[in-house]
C-alpha cells in the first residue's frame, strides 16, 4: 500500500462567518475547534515524504484565523510541495498579503458568492462583500509590487439561485481586477441547511435534478470508485485523520497523528475496510451521498 501524494491539513477549527450549508457556519459540527500547532504541522510534513506534492491548508474552518498560516506555508515549500488555501476573504489585509506572498504560496481561492450586498450576505452570513473585494484587489496589487508570479489567485463563486443571474457581472469585475481565474462551483445543498438558499436554476450550475416529490437528487449514479481514497487523506487541526473532506465530523477517522504515525493511519484496517466497502457499495457510506467525485 502506497502513501498519499496530497493532503488537506486545517490550520483552525473556526470560521468568522455562519454560511447556513456549511457545517460549522450552522453550528451543527459535533468536534470542537482549536488551531493546529506548528509541532504537529511538522510533524505531518516529516512524515508526509518523500510522495506528498500537493498541500491543501483548509478543511472546515478559516485559514488565516491560525496566526501560524504564512509559517506553514513557507515550512511546507521547504519541502517543494505545492500550497493551497481556499478563505472567504475577510483577512487579506497589507501584512497577511505580504507574509503569504513572501512565504511562495502557490494558490489561494478566495469565495465571492455574489457582486451585490444583498446577494452575497444571503449565504455569506456575517461577511462583508466590500472587505472580500478589496482583500482581492490587494492582494493582485501587493503580488505585482513584490514582483511576483504568486500566489495564483482565484476567485471562486458558489452559485446558488438567488445569485446565478451575476454570474455575467461577476465575471467583468474579475476581468476588470485581473484575477487569474474564476470558479462557478455548484452549491452543495444539506439536509441541516435552513432552507434560506436552493441549488442554481440552471442545470449548468446544478448539482441536483428534483423527483416526483421535490426532493433534490444527485445527478448521475455513484459509481464504486473513488480516486481520493488511494491518493489524499484530510487531517483536522487537533491532528484526527478522515478519509476525505466529506467526512465533517470525522466519524470514519482511523485514529490521530498525534498517537500514530502517518504510515499506520493510512494502513489501519478500518481505512482499508472504507476503502473496500467504497469498491462493493459505495452508495451506502452516508458520507458519499451527497459527494459529486466519481458520478
Amino acid at each position: 500500500m502506497g502513501m498519499p501524494w496530497a493532503l488537506s491539513v486545517e490550520p483552525a477549527g473556526f470560521c468568522n462567518l455562519k454560511c447556513p450549508e456549511c457545517p460549522l457556519g450552522a453550528g451543527v459540527l459535533l468536534r470542537r475547534g482549536g488551531f493546529m500547532s506548528m509541532e504537529a504541522y511538522r510533524n505531518i510534513l516529516k512524515e508526509s515524504q518523500p510522495l506528498l506534492i500537493w498541500l491543501n491548508l483548509y478543511f472546515q474552518g478559516e485559514p488565516f484565523m491560525n496566526r501560524h498560516l504564512s509559517d506553514m506555508i513557507g515550512e511546507a515549500k521547504r519541502y517543494s510541495i505545492f500550497t493551497s488555501i481556499s478563505t472567504n476573504g475577510h483577512f487579506l489585509d497589507e501584512k497577511r498579503c505580504i507574509d503569504v506572498i513572501n512565504a511562495n504560496l502557490d494558490e489561494i481561492i478566495i469565495s465571492l458568492d455574489g457582486i451585490t450586498d444583498d446577494s452575497y450576505s444571503k449565504y455569506r452570513k456575517g461577511g462583508n462583500l466590500e472587505t472580500v473585494k478589496n482583500g482581492v484587489e490587494r492582494l493582485i496589487k501587493k503580488r505585482k509590487e513584490l514582483n511576483s508570479k504568486t500566489p495564483f489567485i482565484t476567485v471562486q463563486f458558489i452559485v446558488f439561485k438567488h445569485n446565478e443571474h451575476e454570474i455575467e457581472e461577476l465575471t467583468k469585475w474579475c476581468k476588470k481586477v485581473k484575477t487569474d481565474r474564476l470558479i462557478l462551483k455548484s452549491a452543495q445543498i444539506n439536509d441541516f441547511g435552513n432552507g434560506s438558499v436552493a441549488p442554481a436554476a440552471s442545470s449548468k450550475y446544478s448539482r441536483y435534478t428534483q423527483n416526483k416529490d421535490g426532493v433534490l437528487v444527485m445527478k448521475g449514479a455513484p459509481r464504486n470508485y473513488c480516486l481520493r481514497q488511494w491518493s489524499s487523506a484530510v487531517i483536522s487541526w487537533d491532528g484526527q485523520m478522515a478519509p476525505c473532506c466529506y467526512d465533517k465530523d470525522l466519524k470514519f477517522s482511523p485514529g490521530n497523528i498525534n498517537t500514530f504515525s502517518l504510515k499506520q493511519l493510512w494502513t489501519d484496517e478500518s481505512m482499508q475496510k472504507f476503502r473496500q466497502q467504497i469498491l462493493i457499495r459505495r452508495k451506502d457510506i452516508d458520507i458519499c451521498q451527497n459527494c459529486p467525485e466519481g458520478r
